[in-house]
């Protein structure tokens, strides 16, 4: 009797148990979670392929204007949805008013700067975080604009557009404004002068010049110059640069004088050239750690260079006071400006022009 009643239970074991295993139990064991990679490659509905939030805008933002012609675009970081997003690079996009990309740059933190933006110009950027070819989603957008076409002189940097009727000159003689296209130097002993607030060592001297003819005067025409304002005159003023347009009797040869702290280093022959009054050219001259240039390009900043040739000086350039000038008066043998040039948009740096307004034809 004893057995019977071990075997009936053991069936009825046998039993329960095959009955529990063919259900499914009603706690099973929550499964070990599963944590993708911040590169997880599976496509978002936006396309994106990196499991990163996408990054916050700061600054700038809602169509606030710049004080200049640069802009500091600035982001927060992107978070990882599943982990922590470390090592991201970031991938900015700049577009112009008609939505067109103009500018694209990666780089390995939350800050892009981008100078030589246009005046008078409206922006938007977008950024988002990318790492190993993937990306995460895009931000929205920001947008700013570029402050109009005004002039300023600024510590050591001078912009002046000329083509509007004003000037941030200090000094000026002789001196005409041509509605829309700069101001015109009349005369041999034509010029406007500006008055930088700090010596600028190493920086560039460029501006645009129309109305240049192959024209005959009898002296060494000169078409903007450099000097230390110290009661010198510029030929023995320690400090000169004049760049010359030579007359026709000498093939419209393009060169230079530069002389820095005294000593002199020498006067660059770019060689002949043949000009056309209907032109526009871009006169460049650098000067950086004992390296100098004067190019002139034909057509504005993307034109052909005319000519171009450099030399070297042994001392830094320091004039304190700096001036700038349009032309080149007062020197030994007298004033010798080019007359009936006419000029726009002087820029003096120690950065890259910018794109300016009436830079091209």
């Amino acid at each position: 009797m004893r057995r019977g009643k071990l075997l009936a239970f053991g069936v009825c074991a046998l039993l329960g148990l095959s009955i529990a295993c063919g259900k499914e139990s009603s706690t099973p064991l929550a499964p070990k979670a599963v944590t993708p990679a911040v590169g997880d490659e599976v496509a978002g509905a936006d396309g994106s392929t990196l499991k990163v939030s996408a990054p916050g805008l700061v600054s700038p933002i809602n169509g606030v204007e710049l004080a200049g012609s640069t802009a500091t675009l600035i982001a927060t970081a992107a978070t990882g949805k599943y982990t922590g997003a470390t090592a991201l690079s970031y991938d900015f996009e700049l577009f112009d008013a008609t939505s067109t990309k103009i500018r694209t740059e990666v780089v390995n933190g939350l800050s892009w700067v981008v100078a030589g933006l246009a005046y008078d110009a409206t922006y938007k950027w977008r950024v988002r975080a990318t790492t190993d070819s993937t990306y995460g989603p895009w931000s929205g957008f920001g947008s700013f604009k570029t402050p109009a076409n005004t002039g300023y002189i600024k510590g050591n940097e001078l912009f002046d557009p000329l083509f509007n009727g004003q000037t941030v000159a200090t000094a000026m003689r002789g001196a005409t404004f041509v509605p829309g296209q700069g101001i015109r130097l009349e005369a041999i002993d034509s010029f406007v002068e500006y008055r930088l607030g700090a010596t600028l060592t190493d920086g560039e001297f460029s501006v645009i010049v129309t109305n240049i003819r192959n024209s005959n005067e009898q002296w060494k025409t000169k078409i903007f110059s450099m000097l230390q304002d110290d009661g010198v005159n510029i030929t023995d003023n320690s400090y000169r640069f004049t760049a010359d347009r030579r007359n026709r009797d000498s093939s419209g040869t393009v060169r230079y004088t530069l002389r820095s702290r005294g000593v002199d280093a020498g006067e660059p022959n770019c060689g002949s050239a043949s000009w056309d009054i209907t032109h526009i050219y871009l006169w460049t001259f650098t000067w950086r750690g004992g390296s100098s240039n004067l190019t002139v390009r034909d057509g504005g900043p993307n034109g052909p260079v005319v000519r171009s040739c450099g030399a070297n000086y042994k001392t830094p350039y320091a004039p304190n006071p700096h001036l700038i000038r349009l032309g080149s008066v007062d020197g030994r043998a007298g004033s010798e400006t080019l007359p009936q040039a006419i000029f726009r948009n002087v820029w003096v740096s120690s950065a890259p022009r910018p794109v300016l307004l009436g830079d091209t034809p």
